[in-house]
């Protein structure tokens, strides 16, 4: 079941103030960020992010999915939505279609810290009662890349916390977003199609990888069976059994990102490339060994996303 509800985010994601004055503030028509820093309170719910808001006063939460592009999506299984018009009609791997909708009755949403949207216009819906069913029955849809445009952030699952600062020069030399902290490793990245899929380079066992990162899913790895059978000879790649959603999993050992970042990730699902082939193209990945950092990684460090600079820095949790 895992294993479908992850083709679902990863082909559904491909398709489609300053904190002190933020309770006073309110933005109308798009839902872009404005201030210096916002932070989020965060649920974790499984391996996945939430963050606690109102849609029309409707009480939910969105997934913070960064394999999303959207700036919010709403599940329309949850909101009333009169007016939406579809745009889009699609199926995803596990064989469920799905409809895309356009809307400009979003009267207001509301978020925990008191940040505020009122009469967004162009905002993307669809059904997404399989989030509800087999996640968290609160699911109000997601916010996306888009919803943060033009700033950097900071993901931290030990204080269950998400914080956005504002890109600029000024920040790029003071790094005040790393006060505080202890940093592991900065890592530089490139993105090809879709522009919030970090993409990094990784070795395992000496074999090269494509690697990615996506606070959708648990994290994923694919590869030849050439490349596999040799890992696993070298005790790198260890079969770890079936999790509680039956599906298999494996734990990887002596992986190396970029050359600086030496870690290992237990529990996380083995693909077949026919299995991802609709993401593979949307991404542009050709490379036949590839790995996808979600959950496993994240549960290890604190990191800072920036892709204005295109680095991603690695904090001790």
């Amino acid at each position: 079941m895992k294993t479908k509800i992850l083709s679902l985010l990863l082909i559904i994601g491909i398709l489609r103030v300053s904190a002190q004055t933020i309770a006073e503030q309110e933005i109308k028509h798009g839902p872009e960020l404005q201030g210096d820093s916002v932070s989020f309170p965060l649920t974790l719910v499984d391996a996945f992010p939430f963050v606690s808001v109102e849609v029309n006063g409707i009480k939910g939460k969105f997934m913070f999915d960064t394999g999303n592009k959207s700036y919010i999506e709403i599940n329309e299984n949850m909101v009333n939505l009169p007016g939406k018009r579809a745009v889009k009609k699609g199926q995803v791997g596990s064989g469920q279609s799905f409809t895309s909708s356009i809307n400009d009755t979003i009267a207001e949403v509301k978020f925990k810290n008191g940040l505020t949207y009122r009469n967004l216009l162009q905002i993307r819906s669809a059904n997404l009662d399989f989030l509800q069913d087999h996640i968290t029955p609160d699911c109000i849809g997601y916010i996306g890349h888009d919803f943060f445009k033009g700033y950097l952030f900071k993901l931290d699952y030990v204080k269950r916390k998400l914080t956005f600062y504002k890109s600029n020069a000024e920040r790029r030399l003071s790094k005040d977003f790393l006060k505080g902290e202890k940093v592991v490793a900065v890592l530089n990245f490139e993105t090809r199609r879709l522009p919030n899929h970090p993409m990094v380079h990784v070795k395992i066992g000496g074999v090269d990888f494509l690697g990615s990162f996506d606070t959708g899913q648990y994290g994923l790895i694919q590869m030849e069976d050439e490349a596999a059978t040799l890992l696993k000879k070298k005790g790198l790649l260890v079969d770890a059994g079936k999790d509680g959603h039956d599906d298999e999993i494996v734990n990887v050992n002596n992986i190396i990102i970029n050359g600086k970042l030496k870690l290992s990730v237990k529990g996380i699902s083995p693909y077949s490339l026919e299995q991802t082939a609709p993401f593979r193209k949307g991404m542009q990945i050709t490379e036949s060994n590839y790995i996808c950092f979600g959950y496993r990684f994240f549960e290890q460090y604190k990191t800072v996303w920036d892709y204005d600079d295109k680095k991603m820095y690695v904090l001790e949790k």
